[in-house]
């Protein structure tokens, strides 16, 4: 049993009428790293739906008072009118809400509500016509209510509130937890503080105790958090937990006679391996069973023999008790025993397609892949080979699943591409396709999204297209944005969202950052014919909006002029390509300097940019970043070259969308509702023939932030509100140098203080949560740091030892767009976008 918390205990004495307060709270809990971990139950609401009257409780332990923290919710994930949540603010606050088919009701308590380093309980409860927040026995507060909860598929979730794009989530210990279809009492609320509940209590729907694995041990076999019922359904999920040492992982003390096993999980295997010992201990020390439920292999004592052949297995390691000692949960590992002749290479070609290849000349046409493989712990992408009608093509490893290289056709007509791809065990598989090389082309045009529906929910959807395969067979793109209304209706708000298109490197490049206009549909358009290079074959596009509500359909279509244009090969590298605080004082110029040097065949160059301004209030000094109108310019060679004035008028809107609603019509920093933030294009010619071009993007030196937190002289409540506002002004940029040729181009970035962005890859990406960098043993990297659309850090990793490679969880974060950046201490030393799917 803890210590109880005596804060509040005289008044609830004086409440209670009771001369001495225990605390029922069992001796083991789970803790929450503040990370990334959270339980969840799928579809949890549906245990109170339809219902006035609800209670969640539970006891926390908050490690530290952290802005943002997710107590335990109803949240996210799911449609109705139905969420119920706590989330700690700054100062120990919290914020209480229900939603209900009423609207919002809540309670907000006041600062050192929650204490850190001491167990609290807490009870959020709807009663019908109030909400009140118990901490301890006591209320701290409660507010008018009304309505009904209407919701059966949002999760239940513990340590984490779920909302698109943000990410609440808490750091310290849980036990305890509850969720009732009643409204508790004052009165029960203080019984449950002095008396462990039974678990058959009248709407007590879910129980989770936290009574699991050993305290601090390995405990990476347990996937659940268990109901107190037994009710499999009621099991919640564990999600991204460490499951072994003193955090991320149930802790405690054991009771009297309870034991619970450790059982170290069973990598995936060949069918060629040899026997193996099962590891596991228990901490009664007793003797533990093993049995193979199912799959290809029989156990002997703890010794595991495979039959030879590919299935999955599932082994159960169990211990009965004894006079001393309660039988322990059993505990089961599963893994896949696999033939490397059944996992072979997957090769998509990606240019050229089958059918008609539009070549006006016969000149180098690109061939490009991408390849997969399973189970990459044990399987790997040994080799692919190019061949057409017989003859080899060589092909550039991007070292990211993309091959590309060039064929030079000597006629017109029809040929056969055979890819090969062979595994790491020398099992090959071939992919075929053919292709007819045509001189003359004719216009076209493409739908590459078809109303692709963003929202709350999905912030970002990727789809494939076939696009036209050519080479200098098209002087013109031209795209036009549909955006329009999805059922229920548009998003009342201006959103950032945007389309990439994904090269035949596998990189992501932003052609289109459209801003969204206020509740209805719009038309724009945009010339890409810059991005031709990325506008070929099999194509990704990508399409995100940060919202929180309804979202809209997007619709893309490309327009391929035929005639030849004045260069058939470009190259498009990426520059500046990320969000950048601005006017923060400890870093007023945090873009990087870079170096560029082009290759021989370069005719032309260009520097495309797009950068809009968002953050504003009383909070940021002169309403930026959205609201000021900055001239931001580009330095070549140390030389002021170009300037960029970053503001645009609304009124009239620059893509014709209006009338909107809201305040479209106030012109903003690079872009306005309802239209695309144009690009920047900044002629690079004259320094083609230069080598070490050395770049530099320098925002407005004329201004500063002075409600920014890193201001050593802002004073909240006198210079500014709030000094620690984490909304501050920042400019979200995507660049380009682009280089033309006559024949194919390329483009080497460098830096002297900094890393290009090329010389890290990020895999998976889009990525589940768990992704890996790789990087060179020349870059001095200290944190890898992610960012949300809007420039808030939301996770941190410290970087130990001189490791290339980086293994980076995080698993069940919010879907969405982020931004991966590699810092040597304050300094950024190169960032990568990075998609959660």
């Amino acid at each position: 049993m803890k210590k109880f918390n005596f804060k509040k205990s005289l008044f609830i004495f004086l409440v209670l009428c009771t001369s001495f307060i225990t605390q029922s709270q069992t001796n083991q809990y789970l803790h929450f790293d503040g990370v990334d971990d959270y339980t969840e139950l799928p579809n949890g609401a549906a245990f109170v739906d339809g219902l006035n009257t609800i209670s969640m409780t539970g006891w926390f332990n908050t490690d530290a008072l952290v802005y943002g923290q997710g107590m335990m919710s109803i949240r996210g994930g799911g449609t109705g009118a139905g969420e119920m949540y706590l989330i700690q603010l700054s100062d120990g606050i919290i914020e209480c809400r229900v939603i209900t088919s009423t609207g919002l009701h809540q309670v907000v308590a006041p600062a050192g509500t929650i204490v850190a380093g001491t167990w609290q309980h807490i009870a959020w409860v709807f009663n019908e016509t109030t909400v009140t927040l118990f901490v301890d026995g006591v209320s701290i507060g409660s507010s008018d209510a009304s309505g009904t909860f209407q919701s059966t598929t949002r999760p239940f979730t513990v340590g984490k509130c779920l909302q698109p794009g943000f990410n609440f989530i808490y750091g310290g210990a849980a036990d305890e937890v509850s969720l009732w279809s009643k409204a508790l009492s004052q009165a029960e609320i203080a019984t449950m503080i002095t008396n462990e509940l039974q678990g058959n209590e009248a709407n007590l729907e879910i129980y989770y105790k936290f009574n699991q694995g050993t305290p601090a041990g390995n405990n990476t076999n347990i996937m659940q958090l268990l109901d107190n019922s037994g009710v499999a359904d009621k099991n919640s999920n564990l999600m991204n937990f460490a499951l072994t040492g003193e955090t991320s992982n149930f802790n405690g003390t054991l009771e009297s006679g309870f034991q619970a096993i450790n059982f170290t999980p069973v990598p995936n295997k060949l069918i060629s391996d040899v026997p193996f010992a099962l590891e596991a201990t228990v901490t009664s020390g007793l003797t533990i069973a093993f049995e193979v439920i199912s799959g290809p292999a029989t156990v002997a004592g703890n010794t595991l023999t495979l039959d030879g052949v590919p299935g999955e297995v599932t082994v159960k390691a169990s211990q009965a008790g004894n006079a001393d000692w309660d039988p322990a949960e059993d505990i089961f590992a599963t893994f896949q025993v696999l033939d490397p002749a059944q996992v072979l290479v997957e090769s998509k070609v990606l240019h050229p397609l089958n059918g008609d290849v539009f070549a006006p000349s016969l000149i180098p046409l690109q061939i490009a892949v991408e390849t997969s493989i399973e189970f990459p712990e044990l399987f790997m992408v040994a080799e692919i080979i190019a061949t057409i009608n017989g003859e080899v093509v060589t092909l550039v490893n991007h070292e990211n699943g993309f091959f590309s290289g060039w064929w030079t056709p000597t006629s017109y007509g029809n040929f056969d591409l055979e890819i090969e791809g062979t595994n790491n065990y020398g099992e090959s598989t071939t992919a075929i396709q053919n292709f007819d090389m045509v001189q003359q082309a004719t216009n076209i045009t493409v739908m590459a999204t078809d109303q692709v529906w963003v929202k709350g929910d999905i912030p970002t959807v990727t789809v494939e297209s076939d696009l036209p395969s050519s080479i200098g067979a098209f002087d013109q793109i031209l795209g036009t944005l549909v955006i329009d209304c999805p059922t229920g209706g548009c998003d009342p708000w201006d959103r950032i969202s945007s389309v990439e298109a994904q090269g035949k490197d596998g990189e992501w490049f932003e052609i289109i950052r459209y801003l969204t206009p206020y509740g209805v549909a719009c038309q724009s358009e945009i010339d890409l014919t810059d991005f031709s290079s990325l506008l070929t074959g099999k194509t990704k596009f990508r399409v995100s909006l940060g919202t929180q509500g309804n979202g809209f359909e997007y619709t893309l279509l490309l327009n391929y002029q035929a005639g030849v244009p004045e260069n058939a090969y470009s190259t498009v590298s990426k520059l500046w390509y990320q969000t950048y605080q601005f006017g923060d004082m400890a870093n007023l110029q945090p873009t990087a300097h870079i170096t560029a040097n082009f290759s021989a065949n370069t005719e032309n160059a260009k520097i495309k940019l797009v950068s809009s301004g968002h953050g504003w209030g009383a909070n940021n000094t002169g309403n930026a970043a959205e609201f000021q109108n900055n001239t931001h310019d580009i330095l070549v060679n140390n030389t002021e070259t170009f300037e960029q004035n970053n503001w645009v008028d609304c009124d009239p809107n620059p893509d014709g969308c209006s009338p909107q609603n809201g305040t479209w019509r106030f012109n903003r920093a690079g872009w306005c509702p309802g239209s695309i933030a144009q690009f920047f294009d900044f002629d690079m010619t004259p320094f083609v023939q230069q080598s070490d071009i050395n770049l530099r993007y320098r925002f407005d030196e004329g201004y500063s932030d002075l409600c920014h937190p890193n201001n050593p002289d802002c004073v909240t409540g006198q210079t500014c509100d709030n000094c620690n506002d984490g909304f501050n002004p920042h400019l979200i940029v995507s660049s380009y140098l682009i280089s033309f040729g006559n024949a194919p181009t390329d483009i080497v970035l460098g830096n002297d203080d900094i890393i290009s962005n090329t010389q890290f890859t990020m895999y998976p990406n889009p990525s589940g949560g768990i992704f890996y960098i790789d990087y060179t043993n020349a870059m001095e990297i200290t944190d890898v740091v992610v960012y949300d659309y809007l420039g808030r850090q939301i996770y941190t990793q410290k970087i130990n030892g001189t490791s290339a490679t980086i293994k980076v969880n995080m698993m069940g974060s919010t879907r969405g767009v982020y931004l991966v950046s590699l810092k040597n201490n304050t300094e950024v030393v190169s960032t990568k976008k990075l998609i959660m799917e």
